[in-house]
């Protein structure tokens, strides 16, 4: 157990009887049987087992990797978003641009758009691969240089995408339609960058996007309110937006969906290069 752990690996040690007790103290995470084990043991674990039954440990594992990996995604969900918003204000800043958004529709993206994608994502289920991979190394943090790397990508899509979309309306439409259009667009961003927040490594277009109910729920809910935002009178008011035709929607919904043709690309493009080294390898 020693030997293990000045490797640099997390060691738990299962045992039952009084001779267990030194390395159950000793290891990382002690287990000791529920059943068959002695009071010495027991006192001695970090955690007691009540079945006795391994199975109950790799279930255990299965579940802190995919809490780990939903706190992950959680984190550059929300990060990503709040970056896109800060560099869309920016950008809009150093072009001399009007904002783009009011501030009571930032305050409606930070909280009422944001909130339920993000619980959702927080109760994702765990990927078909958690058993699969490697132990992650124990210093390694949540947010790393590769994570920080795609948070800061995606929140730039965001950010030229919604400014792009501002910019060119001001010229075809009023000022109120433009501002409602970009919001509209930055909202339908982040419901797309819910979806690509998913994972880290696999395409974004898979099946694993049908593996959680609640978010495609939340989804839905979002995009609704977003609609009775724009479309009711009522909420216009409220608001400072004006109605949008079905071509603007859908001139909103496909620069939003760019986020997530980027990110496929992207993973596409980072993944081959390590499928040719492992066929090397194998040859």
């Amino acid at each position: 157990m020693r030997a293990l752990a000045q490797r640099g690996h997390i060691v738990a040690m299962t045992g039952d009887g009084v001779n267990d007790a030194a390395a159950l103290r000793a290891a990382h995470i002690g287990v000791a049987m529920g059943i068959t084990g002695t009071d010495v043991a027991k006192e001695a674990a970090d955690m007691v087992l009540t079945d006795d039954d391994f199975s109950t440990i790799v279930r255990a594992i299965r579940e802190g990797r995919s809490i780990y990996d939903n706190i992950v995604t959680f984190v550059r969900f929300q990060l990503a978003t709040n970056i896109g918003a800060i560099l869309t204000l920016l950008a809009t800043v150093v072009a001399g641009l009007p904002a783009p958004m009011s501030a009571i529709q930032l305050l409606w993206v930070n909280i009422i758009m944001d909130g339920p994608p993000a619980m959702a994502l927080g109760v994702d289920p765990p990927r078909e691969n958690v058993m699969r991979r490697p132990p992650r190394p124990p210093a390694e943090r949540i947010l790393n240089a590769r994570r920080l790397t795609a948070i800061v990508r995606v929140g730039a899509v965001m950010a030229t995408g919604t400014v792009a979309v501002f910019t060119v309306a001001r010229h075809l439409t009023d000022a109120t339609t433009a501002a409602t259009m970009a919001f509209t667009t930055f909202v339908l961003f982040q419901l797309c960058n819910a979806l690509a927040a998913r994972s880290e490594d696999e395409p974004v277009f898979g099946r694993h996007q049908l593996h959680n109910p609640t978010l495609w729920i939340c989804l839905a809910v979002v995009f609704i309110l977003q609609g009775v935002a724009v479309q009711v009178p009522v909420a216009q008011g409220v608001f400072d937006t004006a109605p949008l035709s079905a071509a603007q929607w859908a001139i909103c919904l496909a620069t939003a969906s760019s986020v997530l043709l980027a990110e496929h690309a992207w993973r596409i493009g980072r993944a081959r290069p390590r499928r040719s080294a492992r066929r090397s390898d194998t040859s």
